[in-house]
């Protein structure tokens, strides 16, 4: 299939922009994704009539573009829940060497 020069100019765009988009929704709480990626459809659709793509090139490449931004957004999800995760362990277990630590300097001094 060969692509007009609107089409062309419209894809270049909207997979420039995806990773950032992709950066942004993973950022938003879990709950609030799903709106973000229907607001983000709704811009790239806007975008594709701007850039002059016919109603129906602006759909399937808005579908495509789509699909790789919610993989990214699951992705970054994923490695941030990932991310938070370990900082909670982390968390605690320095919390608990602190409070072993002081347990025995406390047991420490008693002694001496």
């Amino acid at each position: 299939m060969t692509l007009s020069l609107e089409d062309e100019k419209f894809l270049a765009v909207a997979v420039a922009a995806v990773p950032r988009v992709a950066e942004i929704i993973a950022s938003f709480p879990a709950q609030h994704r799903a709106g973000a990626l229907v607001v983000a459809e709704r811009q790239y659709m806007q975008a594709a009539d701007e850039f002059g793509c016919s109603e129906l090139a602006a759909r399937r490449w808005v579908v495509l573009v789509m699909h790789n931004l919610r993989t990214k957004v699951n992705h970054r999800g994923i490695d941030q829940q990932d991310l938070e995760g370990l900082l909670r362990r982390l968390a605690r277990s320095v919390a608990s060497r602190r409070s072993s630590g002081i347990s025995l300097k406390s047991r420490a001094l008693h002694r001496a």
